[in-house]
This record gives structure tokens, sequence and C-alpha cells, in this order.
């Protein structure tokens, strides 16, 4: 196949570990695929992609292995990367009030924009988690493009959303189906079958394949699989967010944008379980933990001083509900132990919160968030029995 004929497709990769990760795995990941990875795709000079790295792990980098920020930095001077906005410590937004939605944004903005010297345009809801309500926060800190799940629009690819003012963003949706079968080797990294995949899409619309997944998937998730990335990324020709909207005119209006997230299946929406990895209705570890978080919130509402703002901001982050999923979904994931790293995070920042308060507003506070916490302590441990 020349490089005439070769199939667009749109690499969307995310990057994230929580504030709470430790070295070690940390670490490890930089080894078996941060590094692998970057220096790949330096070696690659045809291959592009668009890029999201949440903030909370940029400035870690940035701070403890500045090697790899200077070879993404180095990837994005050869033009091969797209860096996008998204929230700092990776929050699900729709889970998030919208000043705090704000707040994040922008700190991800300065993060990227003051290492990087970029400021994005395109954008990255943390797990494709995305409601109406979020579209306004996104536009007003300057977006033009958003990614989305596969079923948050009932158009093909995407198409442009419009606010009641007039304002507008265009909102591009995933493939699930080739992106989920690449994160789980589905095709045990035969790139002859994941190209021939790749063709039958292509032809249904004579549009880009729009693929998204977490960097960590090549070689992380997957040993040494930054190889077989390279090897398909070879095979066809890869643009960045900003080039598809650019060279392909979609214009179609959005009449409704559902509320899902990348995991949410139609089956979970027609059930109105939105964020079944994060509020699943029916899961009580879930339900505690975000009235645990709506206590801290309330309580941050009672004080004018914001010098814990960014911890405040960080208590927010996405992973301590993942970890409980696996409570009601036969699929979902858990882990008693990271669940209350996640809990005990939140307790500490309200901790600090609560020293500013009269006395005995913060002992009934305290005495509530003891009683979520028990709560949450009783189930953990009829769960590990």
């Amino acid at each position: 196949m020349t490089e005439k004929e070769k199939i667009p497709v749109l690499f969307i990769l995310h990057a994230y570990q929580p504030i709470t990760q430790t070295k070690e795995v940390l670490e490890r990941i930089i080894e078996k695929c941060y590094k692998p990875f970057f220096e790949s795709l330096l070696a690659n000079p045809s291959v592009k992609i668009s890029l999201n790295i949440a903030g909370c792990l940029l400035e870690k980098l940035t701070m403890e292995y500045p090697e790899i920020v200077k070879l993404i930095e180095k990837a994005k001077d050869n033009n091969q990367i797209e860096l996008m906005g998204s929230a700092f410590y990776h929050p699900i937004l729709p889970l998030t009030r919208p000043e705090d939605q704000s707040y994040q944004i922008q700190k991800q903005n300065i993060a990227v924009t003051g290492i990087f010297g970029t400021s994005p345009t395109t954008f990255f809801p943390p797990e494709l988690a995305l409601n109406p309500e979020s579209i306004p926060l996104i536009i007003d800190e300057g977006f033009k493009i958003i990614v989305s799940a596969a079923n948050s629009l009932n158009l093909t690819y995407g198409g442009i959303y419009q606010l009641d003012d007039g304002r507008k963003i265009f909102i591009i949706k995933r493939n699930k189906i080739i992106s989920n079968n690449i994160s789980f080797d589905y095709y045990k990294r035969n790139t002859e079958k994941l190209e021939k995949e790749i063709s039958r899409n292509y032809k249904l619309d004579k549009l880009p394949v729009v693929l998204a997944m977490d960097l960590e998937t090549f070689g992380e998730h997957h040993s040494n699989y930054y190889k077989f990335f390279f090897e398909i990324a070879q095979k066809v020709s890869t643009i960045t967010l900003t080039e598809f909207q650019i060279n392909y005119n979609i214009s179609t209006p959005i009449d409704f944008l559902y509320f899902t997230s990348w995991s949410t299946s139609d089956e979970d929406y027609q059930q109105r379980n939105h964020l079944p990895l994060w509020n699943d209705p029916d899961n009580s570890v879930h339900q505690l933990l975000l009235e645990h978080m709506k206590l801290l919130e309330k309580t941050k509402e009672k004080i004018e001083n914001v010098s814990w703002m960014d911890e405040y901001q960080a208590a927010h982050y996405s992973c301590q509900f993942w970890w409980a999923s696996g409570l009601t979904i036969e699929h979902g994931f858990w882990s008693e132990e990271l669940i209350l790293v996640g809990l005990n995070y939140q307790r500490l920042v309200l901790d600090s919160i609560v020293n500013e308060l009269e006395e005995n507003l913060k002992q009934m506070i305290l005495k509530e968030s003891d009683n979520i916490i028990q709560k949450i302590e009783q189930i953990l441990t009829q769960v590990g029995k």
C-alpha cells in the first residue's frame, strides 16, 4: 500500500496516574511504557498522536523524571504530538461541581502551557465522561474540539454542538470496538487482522478511524505492546484531532448529547446508570464515597481561606471510585486497599479544612465523616470475608 493509499487514523492516547500512585509502580510504568513509547515515537517521525497527560502526572514527571518530558517536548516540536487539555487531577467531571471543574481545567491548561509553551485547543474528558452541563465550561476555556464516547451521539462520527447563546464546539466520537479490541489485545498483535478491520471501517464512510485508549496499554497493560502500536501506525496515515477538523468538514448539528463515558454500555444508559464504574446507583461504596465528597465540598463553602485548595481538588480523583466498581459489576475492579487510600486522602483534606472552623461545627463535621467511613469499612470487611 502506497503512502497515498494509507487509511487515515487518529490515535488519541491518554496518560494518567493518580497522585497517590507509589514511586515503585510509577517507575515501572515509565520504564515499561512511557520511555520506550516516546523513544519509539521519535524513531518513527511519520507517526502522529493526540496526547492527553493528566496534569498531576505531568507535574510529577516534570519534577522527578524530566527525561520523559524532554522526549514528549521533542516529539511535539517535531509535530508528532498534539497536546490536549483535560482536568488536572482526573476527576469525573459530571460528578464534580462546576466551579471545581473550571479550576481543574484551568490548572491543566496552565501546566501544559507552562511546560510546553502550547495552549491546547482539544479536550479529553477524564474517562470520556461527559454530560451537556460540562460543555459551556469547556468552551469557556477556549477549546474547539471534544472527544466523546461512542454512544454519546447518534451521529456516526460527530458534529457541531451549539449552545443556546450561539457558541459552538466540535465533538468527535471514539470508535469503541476497534479501540477496545486493541486495548484488550483482541488481535493478538496480528497487524494484518487489525489493518483489515480498520480498512472495513474506513470504507463505510471514507472518514478517518478515531481510536482512543490509555497510553499505559502499550507496555504496562501488555508487555512490549508499544512495538505493536508502531507496527500498525506505520501501515496507516496518522493524523491529529486538529488535522481531522481542518481536512474533514463535518458540520452536522448535534441534536442531543447522551450522558455517558467510555465504559458506559447502551444497557447501562437505558437503566440510567450513566457512570457504572464511578457512580453506580446500586453500589453502596460508590454512594458513600460520593457522600463523603459532598461533605468535603459543603465544608469548603464555609471557609474563605483557600490555602488547601489544591489538596481539596486532588481529593476528587477518580480511582477511589473505579476500584470499588467490582462490588456490583461482574467485570468491574476491586481493591480494598486503594479504596481506602482515596478515602483516607479525602479525610486528610477534610481535617485540614475543619481546623479553621468553630469547635462545635468542626466536631459535627468530623462525626459525620467518621460515620461514613465506618459504613464503608463495614462493607469492605464483609466483602473480604
